[in-house]
């Protein structure tokens, strides 16, 4: 059982990714982001980690968008509650297009009942010049088209901009199949939880948190134990699944972040 919940928590707990043309890398330019710390004698450099910057609308301060578990960690895979991650001092987000554009990131708006693998979510202030992404319009279906956007490396290239189709959705997640990836891909994921995914008009769809890999069946059997939503996918063997909040969700939930600070 021990084994089980070690390689459900591999799996699941570091995702995310993207590919894409010259003219879309122009509009997304510096929106992506690798965390790390910064002083003015020392550095930890970038992460393995991910970020994104957004803006919900006109009226609210841009944020820089992560997964919970990316910033709350605390060791033995504990982690802080939504209203216990305080200010933290000296982060630095350094951009995945071009890591020497790189700034301090402000403090934390806490997000009412953000979890680990649940409302898996965390947000920071923002500089006012930084770039940023807008939200989808409404929420992808199933079978839509979506970007997995976060620097992976597979098959020896590099790619930022990756296509998926959507196979589940509900309010509160949403489960998309990466089509260019095939094959034993375990461990390509790793570090991009908190990545964002796009529709085609690159506004996001989600924010990505997990990902699974399917090699056969027996795997799945074995991961669907602790992850019982596994058994409601209509997965492929030798492919591989993302995971991420709905961007209905994302929004309501900062909405509420920023009623609950005033």
């Amino acid at each position: 059982m021990r084994q089980i919940a070690i390689i459900f928590i591999f799996l699941v707990l570091g995702l995310t990714a993207c590919n894409r043309s010259n003219q879309r890398t122009k509009e997304l330019r510096n929106t992506i982001y690798k965390l790390g710390r910064k002083t003015d004698s020392t550095s930890t450099g970038p992460l393995n980690n991910s970020a994104f910057v957004l803006k919900i609308n006109d009226s609210l301060p841009t944020l820089l968008l992560t997964a919970h578990h990316a910033v709350a960690e605390i060791g033995d895979d504990q982690y802080l509650k939504w209203n216990e991650i305080e200010q933290k001092k000296n982060l630095w987000a350094w951009s995945k297009n071009d890591s020497t554009y790189n700034f301090k990131i402000g403090p934390n708006l806490p997000i009412r009942g953000a979890e680990t693998l649940k409302l898996d979510l965390a947000a920071f202030y923002m500089p006012d010049s930084v770039p940023y992404l807008k939200p989808a319009l409404t929420a992808a279906n199933v079978g839509d088209t979506v970007y997995l956007y976060s620097k992976i490396r597979y098959n020896n290239k590099i790619t930022l901009r990756n296509r998926g189709v959507v196979i589940y959705a509900t309010d509160s997640v949403m489960v998309y199949e990466l089509t260019d990836l095939t094959g034993k891909v375990g461990g390509v994921l790793s570090g991009t939880s908190g990545s964002c995914v796009l529709d085609k008009d690159n506004d996001v769809v989600a924010n990505s948190y997990g990902g699974l890999a399917i090699p056969n069946e027996e795997i799945k059997k074995l991961m669907a134990t602790g992850f019982p939503l596994i058994n409601k996918l209509n997965t492929r063997d030798g492919k591989t699944y993302g995971i991420g909040i709905p961007i209905p969700l994302i929004t309501k939930s900062l909405v509420q972040a920023f009623k609950d600070k005033n």
